[in-house]
């Protein structure tokens, strides 16, 4: 049995016994000095009193911020061994989940997650006298202290009138005050707590978003939407449309380019070619494996100033590694100061491309057989060398496809993107043939 996915243990009706023998887990490992966080979901309080208490039994002490924002956890960790953020971030409310974040903000990767599943698995758990447990203390200056650090790293020359949409999610607590604080005027939406999301479901998309959407075309604002941890934003422009994530992503790749001066952008495998035609080669565009701990890991290791999904969790590593969606929601209106320009025309001027996307069932067993099979034979099939970071990607002159195994799902997904509809669907043909010659063998 495997606990962590692509983004730490998230799973529906989480048991508090699981999240009791990761706090015990986490101070069996030496990580003894914990602050914990937690979103607004229904069960957090639950979850939350389950890992103190493997904590404490483990010798431990925890340090509680309450309810906070992802980006508040992860920039408050620095002071402890580690931080817990309960949350099941984007997923619906039955969900709910637990992300660890080591003293740099940067989230646990795999190896450090397998050492706790180790741990748990083999019933190593480490438990003290009852004169040896931890104690818990409070802390409520953690978002304050927040809040004036990104006030000291963010500097708007222009007042915004903004809409920002909260979910009923983490993001209430702070989003539309640093708004407010850079002299914005703000329509709050969906920012009152309510861990049913009763405005609106977590997931920051079209479908969720459409009177949202509405609400900005009718004011001609710039609406900013978040996840149930806030450590996305997904950006609507002043007509009301959800900004096309990979247009914005390159958009402010090249702003940040420009600005830091910096000479590497990092980015993941399933980033669009928008990036680098953007940037035409002001900038190395570096690559990663899906994830925000990969695309963190990255930036350290090659000291990028920024890295970005397409799905809008972004980390501006100049200011801090944890991805931000708050701080996105910021750097965009930053962006706009620079440009000295509205968001929907700085979009319009760039390209827009075909993209398609497939998903084919896959046992859990036979991914890694699908995955080599494509590697072995795809060269011919597309006629180019592959790239093997996550899945298989092959770069064509007018296109690419990817193809690589789901992380949370019995699925291998395609990604398709090319200048014209007939390519993306003639490289959708061929990935889809080869998945299915490599089930068959």
């Amino acid at each position: 049995m495997k606990l962590f996915g692509t983004s730490g243990i998230r799973m529906r009706n989480l048991s508090p016994k699981i999240a009791y023998k990761v706090g015990s887990a986490l101070v069996s490992l030496g990580y003894e000095d914990i602050v914990i966080a937690k979103d607004t979901r229904t069960t957090g309080k639950l979850i939350e009193s389950a890992i103190i208490a493997g904590i404490l039994n483990s010798g431990g002490e925890v340090t509680k911020i309450g309810i906070a924002p992802t980006p508040v956890l992860g920039f408050n960790s620095r002071e402890y061994d580690a931080g817990v953020m309960i949350t099941a971030s984007h997923n619906p409310p039955e969900y709910n989940g637990i992300k660890m974040f080591n003293k740099n903000g940067v989230a646990f990767n795999k190896y450090e997650e397998e050492k706790i599943e180790r741990v748990i698995f083999d019933n190593n758990l480490k438990y003290v006298n009852w004169n040896e447990v931890g104690e818990v203390f409070d802390d409520s200056k953690a978002i304050k202290r927040y809040r004036d650090f990104i006030l000291n790293n963010v500097d708007l020359e222009k007042s915004y009138n903004v809409v920002v949409d909260c979910a009923n999610g983490a993001g209430c607590l702070v989003s539309p005050y640093l708004l407010a604080d850079l002299n914005c005027k703000v329509i709050s939406l969906n920012s009152h707590i309510d861990g049913r999301f009763s405005g609106r479901l977590p997931e920051p998309d079209e479908k969720n978003l459409k009177e949202t959407m509405k609400v900005v075309e009718a004011l001609g604002y710039i609406g900013i939407a978040h996840d149930g941890d806030a450590d996305r934003a997904v950006i609507i422009d002043e007509k009301g449309r959800l900004a096309d994530f990979d247009k914005i992503l390159a958009l402010f790749c090249n702003y940040i380019v420009e600005k830091t001066k910096t000479k590497k952008i990092v980015t993941t495998i399933d980033a669009s070619m928008i990036i680098d035609e953007i940037l035409d080669g002001k900038a190395e565009v570096i690559r990663t494996k899906v994830g925000d701990v990969f695309v963190a890991e990255k930036m350290l290791e090659e000291g990028a100033v920024f890295g970005g999904e397409p799905s809008g969790t972004w980390i501006h590593g100049d200011i801090h590694l944890t991805p931000d969606g708050i701080l996105t929601g910021l750097r965009v209106l930053e962006m706009l100061d620079y440009y000295d320009e509205k968001l929907y025309k700085l979009l319009d001027r760039l390209p827009s491309y075909f993209n398609i996307r497939e998903k084919l069932p896959c046992k859990e067993e036979d991914k890694v057989k699908v995955i080599n099979y494509i590697i072995e034979k795809g060269e011919e099939v597309f006629k180019t060398k592959p790239e093997t970071v996550d899945g298989v990607r092959f770069n064509l002159e007018d296109g690419w496809i990817l193809i690589r195994p789901s992380g949370t799902e019995e699925f291998i997904r395609i990604r398709v993107e090319a200048k014209s509809r007939e390519k993306a669907e003639e490289l959708l043909d061929k990935g889809v043939k080869l998945v299915k010659e490599a089930l068959k063998v």
